[in-house]
């Protein structure tokens, strides 16, 4: 009996605090739930704690240690919320409990959250291949977000406050990636992304700029893929404009000379091959390529228009992968794997023109007369997870030659260019380094006989420098990233002169640069990069030179999916070069800033918006660039030395126009479109009072298109177009200078092309077969210069046929 009435008596205060407690968390819950009027603004945590009391007419009860009161923050929407919402914007930061001490009495219990960095790599699953430019997005449970993109080592840095967070990951090409990860301390990951079934791409451009530009990280053209024909992925950019495989294009206005070229951050001097159809880098060693234009990230120098990074492939680090490919111009294998799992893997690549073995069985005047090999190699060992040594080594040899009289072949001109380096990155907490050290050359050497000297052998000019750099990247939080650097360059040029005698002679010059650059986030919505270069020009024997290089970029977002920009890029370009024959030649115009030819420069102002679609994005864009001290040949003058001041004018110039650019995706369909409005302008003193006349590189309208169909999950069909005005022409058709009354007055017709293309990819059981075809030029009139030394085979008006095949396994 007294063990039952024990037993009643139990449930009974069981039962009582179960009601006390519900009744507690009831009255806390009504309390927390009352509704305020708020107005979206910003304010201290003190003023909104105090709006709280006046409005709920409730009693704030913390300790002021624990939380800062001072502190600013704003609540974007205006209305009606509870006291809970308003409470869990301005409490973000921190961890928070409310307690009901008493009636009309809120307890806070607050504790700030702690602050953690995630860093690490992002990598390709099985080739363990780093991955430049993915797109990483952290979002917590509140629906906000950080952003970060990886660099050209695949490493990134996010600075978080402690909390539960959705970590995704995009890039072109692969599976989207999502994790649930939870923040507590710092932390550092290895993430693996797995490549997405053949993606086509034919004529049609992967030029699509990442989402992480709503995130105003990045303001480049990031492009990844794999196929063997890069160049023709910037032709349909807006304000570009040249030859399809990147050999002498233009972009903005300005000339062929203005575009740096980089591989593995190496400036390649004269890039470009005889054949023009030929790629300037075998696509099967190269793992992706960015392109600046308009706004230059701080630590590039050295050209006015464009510069563009070609990274090549580290190598697959779990498994050995071959890929051999032919196509109409060139043969090649790509061999990659690793020598030590996980740790050190190899990458080595060789390209060799094929066509021109079958010049024997060919009439002479349909004979190629020329042959290209070039090769790449690349060593990558990994340190740890963020940390890495590399050495690379390229070569590209090209030769144009003639069947001599005992029916061996005479070498006419000769083109080579050379790299070697070794390059360490690595990050240690919030800072991290990248120390390069390389050797380049490059060679063009001739025949001097059959260019009419009366000489025996070769002459040549050249380029060898050699460069020593180091720079830092240091974030210490995810609104404020910073980065700096230094390098050392010595540079030998050979220059050809004729006059009375044939020779060379030899111009050492050193060139020492510091940069330093700051990107800060203001807010969400704003963002500020800001950065300075300079540079010290100091030829051994001549007059030296000191330039500043100011960089602005401000990103602006006024709502969902749209962004503002507005960039400022003042460029100083030290080495000039004229192209006085179809193809480069020794006996061109080659000459650093040295003897009075002042360096260019140039300002380039751009503005411009862009709407992100779900699938794609559109972009509207105006800019303005100065040209100063450009060189140009004098009316109506025929080279006969190197007495260049003869033959050349110094002047200015300026470009300016409205750009833009369309693309967006389908389920199976993929359609881009950009149309350029621009002028490109210059005066001399010497031609009719320093009358503003066309560039050679003016091309006042320009039109492009490209559209491709998946017929399936195997094969593609695609269809690019462009149309363009003519541009000046400064010789008539027997390639002599136009009369003085002719200067730049005088136009080649509207130009227009179309290519089709289709393609055909097939795994079997993890080999790959890729199979390309299509019709360059269906339709269309091409300059002779686009089709020059393509090869033998054409059809009517200079319609090309190509074909490839190519096998990984």
């Amino acid at each position: 009996m007294n063990s039952y009435c024990r037993r009643i008596v139990t449930a009974l205060a069981v039962c009582l605090l179960a009601v006390t407690l519900r009744g507690q968390e009831t009255d806390r819950g009504t309390v927390t739930e009352e509704r305020i009027q708020v107005r979206a603004s910003s304010a201290t945590v003190l003023q909104w704690f105090r709006l709280i009391e006046r409005d709920a007419r409730l009693v704030l009860s913390y300790d002021p240690t624990s939380v800062d009161l001072n502190r600013k923050c704003r609540v974007d929407v205006s209305g009606e919320m509870t006291v809970d919402d308003l409470l869990k914007r301005v409490l973000k930061d921190y961890y928070f409990q409310t307690v009901r001490t008493a009636p009309g009495r809120l307890a806070l219990q607050v504790r700030r959250r702690a602050e953690c960095d995630i860093d690490g790599t992002v990598v390709e699953k099985g080739s363990g291949e780093r991955l430049y430019g993915a797109v990483l997005t952290l979002e917590n449970e509140g629906g906000g977000k950080l952003y970060a993109v990886t660099d050209e080592h695949g490493g990134f840095r996010i600075h978080a406050v402690e909390g539960i967070y959705t970590l995704g990951i995009s890039y072109m090409g692969y599976s989207p990636y999502r994790q649930r990860l939870q923040v507590c301390r710092d932390r550092t990951l290895r993430l693996q992304l797995t490549p997405l079934p053949f993606e086509i791409d034919e004529v049609t451009v992967k030029s699509y700029k990442q989402g992480e530009e709503l995130g105003g990280l990045s303001s480049a053209s990031l492009l990844s893929f794999s196929g063997s024909d890069l160049f023709s992925q910037l032709w349909i950019l807006p304000g570009v404009s040249g030859m399809p495989t990147g050999y002498n294009f233009q972009v903005d206005g300005g000339g062929g000379d203005e575009n740096q070229l980089l591989l593995d951050g190496v400036p390649v001097y004269h890039p470009g091959h005889i054949n023009s159809l030929l790629p300037v880098f075998n696509g099967d060693a190269v793992k992706s390529m960015v392109f600046y234009k308009g706004y230059f990230p701080t630590r590039f120098e050295g050209r006015l228009s464009s510069v563009t990074e070609v990274k090549l492939k580290e190598g697959n680090k779990q498994e050995h992968v071959r890929t051999l490919s032919l196509d109409m111009p060139a043969a090649s294998a790509t061999f990659e794997g690793p020598i030590l799992k996980d740790k050190l893997s190899y990458m080595v690549s060789a390209r060799r023109s094929w066509l021109d073995f079958f010049d024997n069985l060919l009439s002479e005047e349909n004979r190629l007369n020329h042959s290209t090999c070039d090769y790449n190699a690349k060593l990558t060992y990994t340190l740890s997870p963020t940390s890495s040594l590399e050495a690379f080594a390229y070569g590209a040899w090209d030769e144009y030659h003639w069947p001599g009289e005992q029916g061996n072949n005479v070498p006419l001109l000769r083109w080579s260019n050379e790299i070697y380096q070794l390059r360490y990155n690595g990050r240690l907490g919030k800072v991290g380094n990248t120390t390069s050290m390389y050797y380049t050359s490059y060679q063009n050497r001739a025949n001097a006989y059959e260019l009419g000297f009366d000489k025996e052998g070769y002459m040549h000019s050249g380029i060898k420098p050699v460069n020593l750099s180091t720079e830092f990247t240091y974030s210490p939080e995810y609104m404020y990233s910073a980065r700096w650097g230094a390098k050392y360059m010595y540079e030998v040029y050979d220059l050809l002169t004729y006059k009375e005698k044939l020779d060379t002679r030899r111009e050492p010059i050193s060139q020492y640069s510091l940069f330093f650059d700051n990107q800060v986030k203001i807010n969400s919505r704003l963002q500020v990069q800001v950065g300075v270069h300079f540079v010290g020009y100091q030829p051994r024997n001549h007059k030296s030179y000191y330039s500043i290089q100011p960089r602005f970029s401000l990103h602006y977002l006024p709502g969902e999916g749209n962004l503002l920009y507005l960039n400022f890029s003042k460029m100083e370009q030290f080495y000039h070069y004229l192209r006085l024959e179809s193809l480069s030649l020794p006996t061109d115009f080659r000459m650093p800033s040295i003897e009075g030819y002042k360096p260019r420069s140039s300002e380039h102002y751009e503005a411009g918006w862009k709407h992100f679609l779900k699938n794609g994005q559109l972009e509207l864009s105006a800019y303005y660039k100065t040209r100063r001290h450009v060189l140009a040949l004098r009316p109506e003058v025929y080279i006969e030395d190197t007495d260049w001041k003869n033959y050349l004018m110094a002047g200015n110039g300026d470009s300016y126009g409205v750009k833009a650019y369309f693309i967006n995706n389908w389920s199976k369909w993929n359609l881009q479109l950009s149309y350029t409005y621009s002028r490109s302008r210059e005066w001399f003193d010497e031609v009719d009072g320093k009358r503003k006349l066309p560039s050679l590189y003016d091309v006042p309208h320009q039109l492009g298109g490209a559209v491709s169909y998946k017929w399936d999950t195997h094969s593609a069909l695609s269809c690019g177009a462009q149309l363009h005005s003519g541009r000046i022409m400064d010789v008539d058709e027997w390639l002599d200078p136009l009369p003085a009354e002719q200067f730049r007055s005088v136009r080649r017709p509207l130009g227009y092309r179309v290519d089709v293309g289709y393609s055909y990819k097939r795994d079997f059981g993890g080999n790959l077969l890729l199979l390309r075809c299509g019709l360059y030029n269906v339709l269309g009139n091409p300059s002779e210069e686009e089709v020059l030394n393509f090869y033998s085979v054409y059809w009517h008006s200079n319609c090309l046929p190509y074909a490839s095949i190519s096998f990984r396994f």
